[in-house]
């Protein structure tokens, strides 16, 4: 078609060509071309513009930050919800009105305390050195220009100025010290029981009419949400390393050509007693040191107790306390003088003195394993998975690009993208955009089965990455709207709902009576005895409180008031929705600011400056955002 424009493009049809092209160009082509894209704004704070470019970064930051903190433990469909989209944007918002506010106050960071800032940083040094194209490395991994971290570094100096400033105006008494050091050192004796809902729920009686009640008053409360079921395909490296089988030769050529993947290294167990030295000591302290090494050498072969000689004599306090116990050591863990010493021992045999960097060590050999080969009998079957799985990966990576085209190129059914990759078209339960089991237990899986092109348009899915080792796409299959339930098909959730709520009313009250009567001078011990209930100690911190609702007791009782002198105090609250807690507050000790050393007392007046600090620099902040005119653009986050 090209050619035949150009051909017949002459004269006066060539002319209204170009007219017809220059038009439209010279109106909105030009002016595109020079100014670019479109700037997208998500938020405004007092005229300062948020670009989505900064607030992608921004989320990009956090994300990274919280999957290397948490690893595995963070929730990848967090990152998708607009709480955290939020969270990042408001912290944007509070960076910026923080920096217009340090601009206007004329905070700045120089050049040179850039500069300085910078080359102290050790991320950026070699060899104690700063070294600048590690230093342009690292900032452009991290995702930014050189120009826009040093931007960063210049607004969070120029906030370190704000924050000491603060930190040099408050001030902290003497007083206030002592108030805190007798917070911080004061004891609770108390004891308390937890009265738990399970000795109530069989006494609760719920009747019919009360379940009826509760689901005529409540005409918007029992509702199913939208459901739909989907058809999907799979690519998965399991299912195709499921069907791939090992040659028995393959697997045993691995084996001869990765001998060190099937050896289990010997290990030791040991004790040791160090005598420290420096590593700059003259020669007498060295020949002093290995004296009282080989004489605590003879006391041991001579039969003393190694662990009670390592306990006494170690200068290593962490093993010392455990009679020189150092575990389990495999090869390459130990300095390599101490390495060499302890495999070269015998079970129970002592070393003589041997010298490394932190002195001289004497050791016991107190157990062993030697190094054993596994053979093949033992190993083929994971030889075989992992052949298997590297060869499923390969696979994956080839049919992904394919399963990805498919699915958008013939958009109305799955069955052709089965047909091309042999997979099977699966069928899913029928699942909400709330929750769902199998493949709609993922979140992507959930959101894309109720978007507008898959739910509406009946098309499929684009190519979803359950994880990294599995793709899916989806159809709709059936959909049900949201309905009313039937009383039937809650009756069940609301009698069980209706008699965990008498069970609380019950729980409480038995817990408010108990209290009433120790207060009027009943027996503690005999009003637990009779109620089947055990007392324990009441930890006397909350370091020493391992469990979370022990951390809840310790928290209730050292909130509690402090009684009056040589009267024990009474009390109780429901701590949770199973726990009603009593406790028994025999006595408050707080805590003696004339037996701490005076170093301890300057830490704390340091923590109370900084808390002070922190205060005053929160209230600012606070101040900022209270006379900041924001908006927020919710539709482009």
């Amino acid at each position: 078609m090209l050619t035949t424009i150009r051909e017949k493009a002459t004269g006066w049809i060539a002319w209204a060509i170009v007219i017809l092209i220059t038009i439209p160009f010279a109106l909105w082509g030009i002016n595109s071309y020079f100014e670019g894209a479109a700037k997208v704004v998500v938020a405004t704070a007092n005229g300062i513009d948020i670009e989505q470019q900064v607030y992608q970064q921004a989320l990009a930051d956090q994300r990274r930050s919280l999957v290397q903190l948490m690893g595995r433990n963070v929730d990848a469909e967090y990152f998708a919800t607009l709480a955290f989209k939020r969270q990042v944007l408001e912290s944007l918002i509070d960076r910026n009105l923080q920096a217009d506010s340090l601009h206007r106050r004329g905070f700045r960071l120089t050049d040179q305390q850039l500069a300085s800032r910078i080359r102290s940083m050790p991320a950026f040094q070699s060899d104690g050195a700063f070294d600048q194209q590690r230093y342009e490395m690292l900032v452009r991994n991290a995702g930014l220009s050189v120009e826009g971290f040093e931007q960063q570094q210049r607004q969070q100096g120029a906030l370190e100025q704000l924050l000491a400033g603060l930190s040099q105006t408050a001030f902290v008494t003497d007083a206030a010290v002592d108030q805190a050091l007798q917070l911080l050192g004061q004891k609770r004796i108390a004891s308390y029981a937890l009265l738990d809902i399970a000795l109530f729920r069989d006494a609760a009686i719920v009747t019919e009419d009360a379940i009826q009640d509760q689901y005529e008053s409540n005409p918007d409360g029992y509702f199913a949400p939208a459901e739909v079921q989907v058809d999907y395909l799979r690519l998965s490296v399991a299912d195709l390393a499921a069907e791939i089988e090992v040659e028995p030769a393959a697997a045993r050529h691995f084996f001869d050509e990765n001998p060190e993947r099937f050896s289990l290294p010997g290990s030791r167990s040991a004790r040791h007693i160090l005598i420290a030295l420096a590593a700059a000591a003259g020669e007498a302290a060295v020949v002093s040191a290995r004296e009282k090494a080989a004489a605590l050498v003879k006391r041991a072969r001579d039969g003393e107790d190694f662990a009670a000689l390592a306990q006494a004599h170690s200068d290593d306090p962490g093993s010392a306390r455990r009679g020189g116990d150092l575990g389990l050591i495999r090869p390459g863990t130990m300095a390599e003088a101490f390495e060499e010493a302890v495999f070269a021992l015998a079970r129970g045999e002592i070393s003589d003195p041997v010298r490394t960097e932190y002195g001289w060590h004497v050791i016991k050999l107190v157990d062993l394993t030697l190094t054993r080969v596994e053979t093949f009998a033992e190993v083929h079957g994971e030889i075989e998975d992992e052949l298997r799985r590297r060869e499923a990966e390969e696979r994956f990576v080839v049919l992904a690009e394919e399963f990805q085209n498919i699915v958008y190129e013939q958009p109305d059914s799955l069955e052709p993208g089965a047909e091309a990759l042999e997979l099977e078209v699966r069928h899913s339960e029928w699942f909400s955009r709330e929750s769902g089991t199998g493949i709609a237990a993922s979140g992507v899986v959930r959101e894309a089965a109720f978007s507008t092109e898959v739910l509406v348009d009946q098309l499929n899915s684009e190519m979803l990455e359950v994880d990294a080792d599995t793709l899916v796409a989806v159809h709709v299959r059936d959909h049900r709207e949201r309905r009313r339930q039937s009383l039937a098909e809650v009756h069940e959730s609301i009698g069980r709902q209706l008699r965990e709520a008498a069970a609380g009313v019950d729980l409480e009250a038995a817990g408010s009576v108990m209290v009433e009567r120790f207060q009027n001078g009943a027996d503690w011990a005999q009003v637990l005895a009779d109620g089947g209930l055990e007392a324990r100690e009441l930890p006397q911190d909350m370091g020493a409180a391992s469990e979370p609702l022990e951390q809840a007791v310790v928290e209730a009782v050292f909130s509690a008031p402090v009684p009056a002198p040589g009267v024990a105090g009474y009390g109780g609250l429901r701590l949770d929705t199973s726990h009603y807690l009593v406790y028994r507050l025999e006595r408050v000790e707080a805590g003696n600011p004339a037996a701490v050393s005076s170093a301890e007392r300057e830490e704390v007046a340091q923590l109370l400056l900084t808390r002070r600090g922190e205060e005053l620099f929160a209230e600012v902040n606070r101040t900022l955002r209270a006379d900041a005119d924001v908006s927020i653009y919710d539709d482009k986050l």
